[in-house]
């Protein structure tokens, strides 16, 4: 449970403590910004005292009202300092710990947060504000709480129709080592209805404040309603350790994955992936990250590979939405010179946006753009395959309760290749339900 800032929590006339603050509250500069804070102008607030910084800096009620404005902007670095400032000159100002108290809740620093609280209870307070100090320790230790172990579950069903089904998965990953030389009726484009059911784990064991490790275990049966030698099973389960240091999040992580068609297993992978985010400030963040996997086609050794991935991630989010653009390139080796053919390298650009409408819906859209290079001449057509796949997602989803919800989706995909053979439109749409516990 966040503690949520709210402007009655610190009222400004608690400068009373202070020795100097009637003296510099009869200065202007400081009424105004006293006046600013009491209207909720909060970012207006910051600006001023960024503007008097230089001048008014050390002096306790200046920096009692610049860690109010910093920490309701979302500055909790600046607002720390500014309150060790006062309290080196007041150590026992009541409401200056009060607010270090909650800017360490907003750093999710919850520990420290708890005992300068609890240092506070320990001191002669108003019942008012002993009451208001107790409210939010609770709210603290409640966060801590929180913070060990968080596991949740999801298990979801889904039905649906595909339009063409022999296209393959939406990953484009099943790949076809050999060409038959008479193409038959079930080879041609054929649409199907599908039943989906899928469970997924995400576990999350928080170690310090900055340390946590992380899981995930994701299983999705898909079974036709005729082409059942295109059923598939999907198993993935990774493990990763998150760092958080300043304004940057590091993520490492390992990865399985076993892919089955027609009840059989077709394809394994198994690798490590990494991920560095930077927050730019309350709004954007970048993120840098790599992957490397290697992928065991069962069923055709000559057509096992590698797989490298790095890309680039550019997000801002705001109330309601999120923006997200990214583009990568990856490449992918063969493993075996019978395999060179399927051999590939290819750059991906896409865009996605998330908007919350209200408590209960949500609508996200993704659009994706892949330029697919072969490395050598198909074997049969003893020409080299290049293509472009355009892929765009449309997607709904209502939280009933908080534990049951509705999702409807809708993908489209058109991949153009030099071979015609390997070119495709494909419509995927289903309509599922979740279930939280």
């Amino acid at each position: 449970m966040q503690l949520l800032l709210h402007r009655a929590f610190i009222p400004v006339v608690l400068l009373v403590g202070l020795h100097t603050s009637a003296a510099l509250a009869a200065t202007t500069p400081l009424k105004k910004l006293q006046s600013t804070l009491e209207q909720g102008q909060y970012e207006q607030a910051y600006a001023l005292a960024q503007a008097q910084f230089d001048t008014a800096a050390g002096e306790p009620a200046f920096d009692f009202l610049y860690a109010r404005a910093a920490l309701e902007t979302g500055h909790y670095n600046e607002a720390v300092f500014a309150l060790e400032r006062v309290l080196a000159a007041k150590p026992n100002h009541q409401p200056s710990l009060y607010l270090l108290g909650l800017t360490y809740n907003k750093q999710k620093n919850y520990s420290q947060a708890a005992t300068t609280l609890n240092s506070l209870l320990n001191t002669p307070l108003s019942d008012e504000f002993r009451q208001r100090v107790t409210r939010a320790l609770e709210a603290i230790e409640g966060n801590l709480a929180s913070l060990k172990q968080e596991l949740k579950h999801r298990v979801s069903l889904a039905l649906g129709h595909d339009s063409n089904v022999n296209s393959g998965t939406t990953d484009d990953r099943i790949v076809i080592g050999g060409l038959p030389i008479l193409l038959d009726e079930t080879s041609r484009e054929a649409s199907d209805s599908f039943a989906r059911a899928s469970y997924r784990f995400d576990g999350r064991w928080q170690q310090t404040q900055h340390q946590a490790w992380r899981a995930n275990l994701q299983i999705s049966d898909q079974r036709h309603q005729d082409s059942d030698e295109f059923d598939r099973t999907q198993l993935s389960a990774n493990l990763s350790y998150i760092q958080d240091i300043a304004a940057f999040q590091l993520h490492l992580g390992t990865q399985l994955g076993v892919m089955s068609l027609d009840s059989a297993t077709y394809q394994q992978d198994a690798g490590v992936f990494s991920a560095l985010r930077y927050a730019i400030n309350e709004h954007w963040a970048a993120t840098v990250n790599m992957s490397a996997f290697n992928l065991n086609n069962v069923r055709d050794s000559a057509l096992d590979s590698r797989l490298y991935t790095s890309g680039l991630a550019l997000s801002r989010a705001n109330r309601n939405w999120l923006l997200r653009l990214s583009a990568g390139y990856t490449w992918q080796p063969a493993r075996s010179p019978e395999g060179e053919h399927f051999a590939r390298d290819y750059s991906h650009f896409s865009a996605s946006v998330v908007y919350r409408l209200n408590d209960a819906h949500r609508l996200n859209a993704k659009v994706q753009y892949r330029d697919i290079e072969h490395r050598a001449a198909h074997p049969f057509f003893l020409q080299v395959r290049d293509e472009t796949l355009h892929i765009a997602h449309l997607g709904w989803h209502y939280q009933i309760t908080p534990a049951w919800s509705l999702e409807t989706k809708l993908a489209y995909y058109d991949k153009d290749s030099s071979l015609q053979l390997y070119s495709y439109d494909r419509t995927e749409w289903s309509l599922g339900v979740h279930y939280d516990f």
